[in-house]
């Protein structure tokens, strides 16, 4: 089979990256939002600069008891809970547009009803109140809101039990097994974005539910674009994409302030007062699923039962916080796009090709995990609100190491960037595909082909080089017409480098910048792949450091 590479199998997610994401980093250290991070992974430290409100209606708090999460116990004093930062963010204290995001853990012992003897009700969520006061008007208890603030609450609710517990609330479920979830918007803040977002989850049969708002893990999102307008979002898996709404906020003047955001946990009567008053509900008496009628393998056993009243939030059980990060406006500094992958299950700053893919940095730590489920694809991973790196906002010299462990040798691989080259008017003028291929009949590995950049070496890359596992590699950027390429297998080895490869004679431009910028892999003829690409393929990435400077010089020679 002839291997031919396709020019475009990242399209709709580089369309998605581009446009549903807005991250970057502040690059004066003063100024860096980012400073305001919290990830809850210091056992018994200091969360600062966040806090938790109010302080009656916490019996517990600790970062050391699940260490990576806040656990947090109620006290059933019928206040919600709130994380908010010590002091508010003034509407010119950081360049917009910038966000905020977090991610809450839904409570196995809540959701599965576990010592609930009928229903164990919930909602958790974001939490944003924003002023449109002069500042000299705000109070200095953080516990009163400032004149003229108006506030949204974007909520996972949680109502009933699966039915192993008890009888739930089937007035709200069409299902055997009484327990409803939802996506709802509260507050006085945006019309658009109120009441049941309309988001499904999937009853699995057993009595369990999952996806959707019964996911495992929830991620919240809030941008602030301008004085007066901001969105916000949900989403059910770390490195999927946003589903988010606008919030026009100019009917109420100029925001002037954000006076809260983070985390909410609702511990009041809104539950039972509010939300469950103003739901459809079924007329019963309602057919409960208890269990099977005798055998193992016999019918099920039913039962017509009248609906019990809602109750509101249990104090018995906890509830999770992951973490509460930060990312201001784009560009983003070239720096801020180097990760380690040691924050166990973050990643917030990355986003993957979500069909026949996964992604994650907690199945093997210190590493983002890159799996492929399903062979004849072209996927891959980018930075989030990073898909374009222009020359006017990077100015060279600077390069991209990265190291990464491949799959098996036994099998074709291959792994690259993906990189777009425009011209200083954005114009397209081909591809560069620095990486690495694997050709297990011929069981070799070569620099990955079939760029428009035609970059060569003094002599043959050596094997013992591309089939090391792990593999480092350093894409070097050395000014507005020049490349190069170079590997290595170790920190304490020399670079294997490429020779200088003039972007400007060959193409008869300029460089203006390098467009996708996603690492990306292939498989199946689709895509041009060699055959035998299969299922569950796995790349293991160290880490992807970005610098500026050359740790190659452009004067040292090709390596020979």
């Amino acid at each position: 089979m002839k291997h031919r590479r396709s020019r475009t199998p990242f399209r709709t997610f580089l369309v998605t990256l581009a446009t549903t994401l807005v991250v970057g980093q502040q690059s004066n250290a003063a100024e860096d939002i980012a400073q305001l991070d919290q990830h809850f992974n210091q056992p018994g430290g200091d969360i600062a600069p966040w806090i938790f409100t109010p302080r009656e209606n916490i019996k517990e708090f600790s970062t050391a008891e699940h260490p990576g999460l806040a656990t947090i116990y109620e006290a059933g004093a019928g206040r919600d809970v709130k994380g908010i930062l010590k002091n508010p963010i003034r509407i010119g204290d950081y360049k917009l547009p910038w966000e905020f995001q977090t991610s809450l853990v839904q409570s196995f012992n809540l959701t599965a009803g576990v010592g609930a003897k009928t229903q164990v009700n919930s909602a958790i969520g974001l939490n944003v109140a924003v002023t449109f006061s002069d500042p000299a008007s705000w109070p200095k208890d953080r516990s009163q809101l400032p004149p003229d603030t108006h506030e949204f609450q974007l909520l996972v609710v949680h109502l009933g039990s699966t039915g192993e517990a008890g009888v739930g609330l089937p007035q709200f479920s069409t299902e055997p097994h009484p327990e409803t979830y939802l996506v709802w918007g509260r507050g006085d803040l945006g019309r658009t974005v109120m009441g049941d977002w309309g988001i499904p989850y999937v009853w699995i049969g057993d009595g369990a539910k999952y996806a959707g708002p019964a996911s495992p893990q929830l991620f919240f999102r809030c941008v602030l674009f301008s004085p007066t307008e901001l969105s916000v979002g949900i989403k059910f898996d770390a490195s999927h994409g946003w589903n988010m709404r606008s919030l026009d906020c100019s009917e109420f003047g100029k925001i002037t302030g954000v006076w809260e955001i983070g985390p909410i946990i609702s511990a009041d009567r809104w539950i039972p007062d509010v939300l469950c008053r103003n739901l459809p509900q079924r007329k019963g008496p309602h057919p409960i699923n208890l269990g099977t009628g005798g055998a193992a393998d016999g019918p099920q056993k039913m039962l017509g039962v009248r609906a019990p009243k809602p109750e509101p939030p249990n104090p018995n059980y906890e509830y999770y916080v992951d973490y509460c990060v930060f990312f201001g406006s784009s560009p983003r500094p070239f720096e801020k796009f180097s990760d380690d992958f040691d924050i166990v299950g973050y990643l917030g700053r990355w986003q993957v090709q979500e069909q026949c893919t996964l992604m994650d940095t907690h199945s093997h730590p210190g590493h983002l995990m890159l799996k492929m489920i399903g062979p004849g694809l072209g996927t891959g991973f980018g930075a989030a609100g990073g898909s374009s790196l222009r020359l006017a906002d990077y100015p060279p010299p600077w390069e991209i190491e990265t190291s990464f462990i491949a799959p098996d040798d036994t099998t074709p691989w291959n792994y690259w960037m993906n990189f777009i080259a425009v011209d200083k008017q954005g114009k397209n003028l081909g591809m560069w595909t620095p990486g690495v291929e694997n050709d297990p009949q011929a069981k070799r590995h070569a620099p990955y082909p079939g760029a428009t950049f035609k970059l060569r070496f003094a002599r043959e890359v050596p094997e013992e080089f591309l089939a090391h596992k792990p593999l480092a590699m350093l894409i070097q950027c050395l000014d507005s017409s020049h490349v190069r390429l170079g590997f290595r297998t170790s920190p304490s080895q020399r670079w294997f480098m490429s020779e200088v490869y003039d972007a400007k004679q060959d193409l008869g431009a300029e460089l203006g910048g390098f467009d996708m910028h996603c690492w990306s892999t292939t498989t199946g003829r689709m895509y041009g792949a060699r055959p035998g690409g299969p299922m569950y393929q796995k790349f293991l990435i160290d880490y992807v450091h970005y610098r500026y400077g050359l740790s190659v010089p452009a004067s040292e020679p090709a390596s020979r």
